[in-house]
């Protein structure tokens, strides 16, 4: 039938999501695409128009479920508990694979400045949930600190994470990266 997918739009951009992941956003290609998913490069354009749509549509399947996964981590335990279940969530996500994948959002983000607006925006967009449920976090504990100082240490720490992302991809194991996130938690959080 004309106009009708014959593939399952779902699982093609699971597929998508993984090639994006391990090459980036500029060095994977229409036919890395069709090669993995096992969709036609001409139907994917007509499907979705260019590499960068299929890209967008991968990313925010990629973000939604890594913000949720952020938000569960995040609410559990008092602050230091919170922030440990948070990098550690991170750097599993990071360091999971084989070759181990990195961060997607990070990747991005370093490729943004050769990107369209769009990419840059959902970069962003990315980045400034995860500042919003870090700061949240924060404030939820009592007495600690007010909303406007939880929201400057959560743009700290969500800038940690970035850093977190690039000793990774340098080659430090998840048990030096586990080891950065505890010494920077205990230096944060200290006596608050």
């Amino acid at each position: 039938m004309v106009g009708v997918r014959q593939f399952d739009e779902d699982e093609m951009i699971a597929t998508a999501l993984d090639v994006f992941w391990r090459k980036g956003l500029h060095d994977a290609t229409m036919q890395d695409l069709a090669a993995a998913t096992g969709v036609q490069r001409g139907s994917l354009y007509n499907a979705y128009g260019d590499k960068e749509a299929i890209f967008l549509r991968a990313f925010d399947q990629y973000a939604a479920q890594f913000l949720d996964a952020a938000g569960s981590a995040l609410a559990q335990g008092d602050t230091a508990a919170r922030l440990r279940g948070f990098f550690d969530m991170i750097i599993v996500n990071m360091t999971d694979g084989t070759p181990q994948r990195g961060c997607l959002t990070t990747r991005t983000a370093l490729d943004a400045a050769i990107s369209s607006a769009d990419v840059r925006q959902r970069v962003q967009d990315v980045l400034t949930r995860l500042e919003q449920l870090v700061g949240k976090a924060i404030s939820a504990t009592p007495n600690r600190r007010s909303t406007a100082d939880a929201s400057r240490l959560a743009r700290v720490i969500v800038t940690f994470t970035r850093g977190l992302a690039v000793m990774e991809r340098a080659g430090y194991s998840r048990k030096q990266l586990r080891e950065s996130a505890t010494t920077f938690i205990d230096a944060v959080i200290g006596d608050a």
